[in-house]
């Protein structure tokens, strides 16, 4: 059985520093924003996750990107 992959939308994760808790420990917040078009450069990501984190009112840690891949059988 022979298995092909076509890659699906990719997705953008905003991972948000939001203080400290009682015991002084990063307080850490996720945003994830879904349907990104999977022919998106990383520079252009990138540059859209500063932009989105600069609205926010957390300041940035990182910027994460996730592939998303539909897994089929070859017909």
């Amino acid at each position: 059985m022979a298995v092909v992959t076509n890659q699906a939308d990719s997705k953008l994760k905003l991972v948000l520093n939001a203080g400290l808790d009682e015991n002084n420990k990063d307080i850490i917040k996720n945003k994830t924003f879904s349907n990104i078009k999977s022919t998106v450069n990383n520079n252009d990501l990138y540059n859209l996750g500063v932009a989105i984190s600069e609205l926010q009112s957390y300041s940035l840690v990182n910027i994460k990107r996730y592939e998303e891949y539909e897994i089929l059988e070859e017909i």
